[in-house]
């Protein structure tokens, strides 16, 4: 089961590359987000005034020299030769954030659109993914001139000519692991004695 478990994942993941490469974006973004931290610079300030709970702070527009702005904090703030300390957010943490809304809006979109979708090209795939990785657990065995097709101790089907590995699936209808989980347990002739010499230590 857990053998069918990773091939499904592997199947998925080779044949959704797009959708898996933008999910380990958004993934690595995520762990990223707001870790670069900010630089300081100093505003000078013109004037404070504290106005019943609130500190203004008077400094000038540095886009307009004959302009001023108002900050206004709820503490008073600490001036440094007559400046504020402001924060100046990190261009880093902009660019990880814009990534990550990216790739997960890109990932968010193909996957519901996947979902409500038919299209091959867009949906996951999941349907063709458990084929191809069901089809990985059948072997073949040729006893009395019967090929005997089996996977995890099932007898998936019985032919007298051999049948390409590929479609061994179509042929005998079987598409998921419950589908196997419904065919008889068996054993061939000769499992039954290598199991027998292997009970009895030979």
């Amino acid at each position: 089961m857990v053998r069918y478990f990773i091939n499904v994942l592997w199947q998925l993941i080779v044949t959704n590359p797009a959708k898996i490469a933008t999910l380990i974006a958004a993934i690595i973004c995520f762990n990223f987000l707001d870790t670069f931290p900010n630089s300081k610079y100093k505003e000078p300030v013109i004037t404070e005034y504290n106005d019943n709970s609130t500190w203004l702070y008077l400094i000038r527009n540095s886009g307009d020299e004959s302009g001023y702005d108002v900050l206004t904090f709820s503490e008073k703030q600490k001036l440094v030769e007559g400046c504020l300390l402001m924060d100046n957010y990190n261009d880093l943490n902009v660019l990880f954030w814009i990534l990550f809304s990216i790739s997960t809006l890109f990932f968010s979109i193909s996957t519901i659109v996947g979902w409500i979708s038919d299209d091959e090209d867009i949906n996951w795939g999941l349907d063709f993914c458990s084929e191809k990785s069901v089809n990985k657990l059948i072997y073949c065995e040729l006893e009395d001139n019967t090929y005997y097709y089996m996977a995890i101790g099932r007898l998936i089907g019985k032919t007298k000519t051999q049948i390409n590995p590929r479609r061994v699936t179509d042929h005998f209808n079987i598409q998921s692991w419950n589908d196997i989980k419904k065919c008889p347990k068996f054993c061939t002739k000769t499992q039954n004695r290598n199991n027998l010499l292997n009970k009895l230590g030979i």
